[in-house]
């Protein structure tokens, strides 16, 4: 799984027993994703460990300071809306006095894969902080709706996020991006074939880009440009609407309900596949049935208006 470094919560003070009211983490193949509330209170923290780390803050306090390697040092306020980046190595560190309003951060811990070392190194990055940067956050945004349960949770999904946080972090950082020499032409027609087929073969499991790539003898950064280079879209929607179509084929079938059809083409429940299923189709698997005269379903669930 994904690197262990996390976020180390203390007390600044021995009589004050008040922790970060929640954390929820997740761990992917060579990343993880962590994500901490916390009600009003005094805390210092720190984080060192064998990854790079970026964070999106969501606080305002009323007294602290953070620094990175005993260097760099700020005591920002107001913090919301604030990136911070620290390359593997280094550490940061400090406190916070959070008052009137739950405090948040969502970090991301990356330790990236060796297969393609010049693409997705980052370790000549500067740290930096509390920076802004609105592509970062907005990828650090969909990490906080997978933390949170309001996203898609796919390892797909997630792996593609944490790769295309390692290319905002160098682009942001004004590193050579021209040097990366982009596959032209795409998939060769064996790759996409092997591809394809191991997506069919593998439709009701947990499908990685990683697993892809191999597939294709690419690195993970090459693939998912080549791939969509052939096929128009990204390996992860590519999945989906594969997922899409073999889910309408098998909702013909009577005698399954759309739970099972679910589970059949690798959704976690028939709420997700209700969404991609509805995004692909513009309609949902019960009016699908319906549509068609397949009749009612007793395990349908409502029509929803938008994918995650």
């Amino acid at each position: 799984m994904g690197p262990v470094t996390r976020i180390e919560w203390h007390q600044r003070h021995p009589d004050d027993a008040h922790y970060p009211s929640s954390v929820k983490r997740m761990s992917w193949s060579w990343f993880s994703a962590e994500l901490v509330r916390t009600q009003p209170t005094e805390l210092g923290y720190r984080v060192k460990g064998d990854s790079a780390y970026l964070a999106l803050h969501d606080f305002v306090r009323s007294d602290g300071e953070t620094t990175i390697d005993g260097g760099s040092r700020s005591t920002l306020t107001d913090a919301r809306g604030k990136l911070t980046f620290a390359p593997t190595g280094s550490s940061v560190e400090g406190w916070n006095c959070f008052k009137g309003r739950v405090s948040s951060v969502v970090a991301v811990h990356l330790a990236p894969p060796t297969s393609d070392h010049y693409a997705n190194d980052i370790s000549n990055v500067p740290p930096s902080l509390y920076f802004e940067n609105d592509r970062l956050k907005a990828t650090l945004v969909k990490f906080q709706s997978i933390l949170d349960g309001s996203g898609i949770n796919d390892p797909a999904y997630a792996e593609t996020l944490g790769l295309l946080l390692l290319w905002e972090i160098r682009h942001a950082a004004d590193l050579q991006i021209s040097q990366l020499k982009p596959i032209r032409g795409g998939l060769s027609a064996l790759q996409l074939r092997r591809v394809k087929e191991f997506v069919d073969a593998k439709i009701s499991n947990d499908i990685a880009i990683s697993d892809l790539a191999a597939v294709a003898g690419l690195s993970q950064f090459h693939f998912i440009r080549a791939f969509k280079d052939s096929v128009g879209r990204s390996p992860y929607q590519y999945v989906l609407s594969e997922r899409a179509r073999h889910a309408r084929e098998l909702l013909s079938k009577r005698d399954l309900s759309i739970a099972d059809v679910a589970l059949a083409v690798g959704f976690s429940d028939a709420s997700q596949l209700n969404r991609v299923f509805r995004k692909f189709f513009g309609v949902t698997p019960t009016a699908f049935r319906r549509e068609n005269g397949l009749g009612h379903s007793n395990h349908a669930l409502p029509e929803s208006k938008s994918l995650g």
